[in-house]
């Protein structure tokens, strides 16, 4: 009589509802609303599971994950460890100030993926404010280095075809100079005439110092230059000369510079570390010429890829197949290459003079 009972009962009560079109029309929006709430469930649950798993991929290895948080979002460490247990969820606004800061993409939390589409931060300049744009960028690179370089297994892979960042940034009248050729190619940037206006903020001079440190902390650097490295800025020089923008004096500035800084890139090149840190450095001189600069940092837990554009500033990526790509297109780029760290000291004299001797032409 039971077993009888609970197999009827189903087809019972579908017969009653039926009957009662009220009842029926109230079942079904109970049912909907119950399936609802279990589904908004789970799929606030996967979006909060995909975040957390997001945000441990993008903090180095032994980083408190709460601790990051507590710094992002401002709020307590009781707060975040309930959304870290999926307590509570994130909130819209806190997704947003996650992803700006960690580069975290929405596209990985929604599940998303493609081979063919990553996520890059243009980074460009602010024609308004450009020397205060270009000091925010160049601290930007800086703390993301910064938060790589002192990982025992940071490298850092550069394949250029102009003077490193990492090296002209320190000098007074070349990095000027780099900054002041961007300004006059963009004519509704209000900015200086001649080269002797422009000024650095001792803002920008502080950006560029730690940039520097951040770029030479780092434990391996891979260089891989093209024969054109010098030869590019020579000539850039000699035209501002040409127009007047540049006097003579500013030229011998520029040349006594560049003198110093070749001296500096054949001294690390031929003990192969940088003096100071003493990290390893290998340096490439490659026999066929590169259409940009490509750069890549990176350590076990984190990784950026960069394309130096516009002049000055690139457009960099924390998308992993992007990274991948930039490393083995690094990678590829030594086939063509003579290693002239430490080894190869006829390539690497006969290559140091020559960049001297385009340096006489100024």
């Amino acid at each position: 009589m039971y077993s009888h009972s609970k197999q009827t009962s189903g087809p019972f009560l579908f017969r009653f509802l039926k009957q009662n079109s009220f009842l029926l029309r109230l079942y079904k929006r109970y049912y909907f609303i119950i399936k609802e709430g279990r589904n908004k469930k789970m799929i606030t649950e996967v979006l909060n599971n995909n975040l957390i798993e997001a945000m441990r991929i993008r903090i180095p290895d032994g980083t408190n994950l709460a601790n990051v948080l507590m710094d992002i979002l401002y709020i307590g460490k009781e707060a975040v460890y309930r959304r870290l247990r999926g307590e509570v969820p994130f909130t819209l606004a806190e997704v947003a100030a996650i992803s700006k800061s960690l580069g975290v993409s929405l596209d990985q939390i929604i599940g998303i993926s493609s081979a063919n589409t990553a996520m890059f931060n243009l980074n460009f300049l602010h024609y308004s404010e450009p020397l205060q744009t270009y000091s925010s960028m160049i601290r930007r690179y800086a703390e993301i280095l910064e938060t790589m370089s002192g990982d025992s297994k940071s490298v850092l892979s550069t394949a250029s075809n102009m003077l490193p960042q990492a090296f002209y940034l320190k000098y007074n009248y070349l990095s000027r100079f780099r900054l002041f050729k961007w300004m006059y190619q963009h004519k509704q940037v209000n900015c200086v005439q001649k080269f002797s206006e422009l000024q650095l903020t001792q803002e920008l001079i502080d950006a560029q110092k730690a940039f520097v440190k951040a770029n030479q902390d780092f434990r391996t650097t891979n260089y891989i230059w093209d024969q054109m490295i010098i030869i590019h800025l020579v000539n850039d020089i000699k035209y501002f000369r040409d127009i007047n923008l540049v006097t003579e004096e500013e030229v011998e500035k520029l040349k006594e510079e560049l003198i110093l800084l070749l001296n500096e890139l054949e001294e690390v090149a031929t003990i192969g570390m940088f003096p100071k840190t003493r990290n390893s450095v290998n340096v490439y001189i490659s026999n066929i010429d590169f259409e940009a600069t490509y750069s890549y940092a990176g350590t076990e837990n984190l990784e950026i890829g960069m394309i130096r554009i516009y002049s000055i500033n690139s457009i960099t990526s924390l998308d992993k197949a992007f990274c991948k790509s930039q490393k083995d297109w690094i990678k590829s780029l030594k086939r063509f290459s003579t290693n002239i760290s430490v080894s190869g000291e006829i390539q690497r004299i006969q290559f140091f003079n020559t960049q001297r001797e385009h340096i006489k032409e100024l």
